[in-house]
């Protein structure tokens, strides 16, 4: 009998909601800060958290592009200098790591912090880090 209510009873048990960072604390994690992220199967890129909610990021062995961010909802707004196209994500904070939750298009799927240090970002080509 119990093996039959347990189905039913996980069923009607919400899942625990997660609650997104908003614009002060994603800034409160991430400011003066470096991160590079993981997405599960790999090295997904590297992205330096400005002052003025500024950017600077680069995917392994790339050039930096600049960008900024912003709330739009609950999501974390990105523009990037070669693509004026926003790219969003919801942001959590997981065990004092960032993880982030891409909302556009093909989006659910997620990266996570894997190092993070107060340096400035190794750009490859022209536009080398301070």
């Amino acid at each position: 009998m119990r093996a039959c209510l347990l189905p039913l009873i996980l069923a009607a048990t919400p899942a625990l909601a997660e609650t997104p960072l908003n614009a002060d604390e994603f800034d409160a994690a991430t400011v003066n800060q470096t991160l590079t992220y993981d997405y599960g199967g790999g090295l997904f890129g590297t992205e330096e958290y400005l002052e003025g909610r500024r950017v600077r990021w680069a995917f392994e062995g790339d050039l930096c592009i600049y960008g900024v961010w912003y709330q739009k909802n609950d999501e974390i707004c990105f523009e990037y200098e070669n693509d004026p196209t926003p790219a969003c994500w919801l942001y959590f904070l997981d065990n004092g790591k960032i993880r982030g939750r891409y909302m556009g298009e093909g989006g659910g799927w997620e990266i996570l912090e894997s190092s993070r240090d107060d340096g400035p970002l190794p750009c490859a080509g022209p536009d080398v880090g301070v």
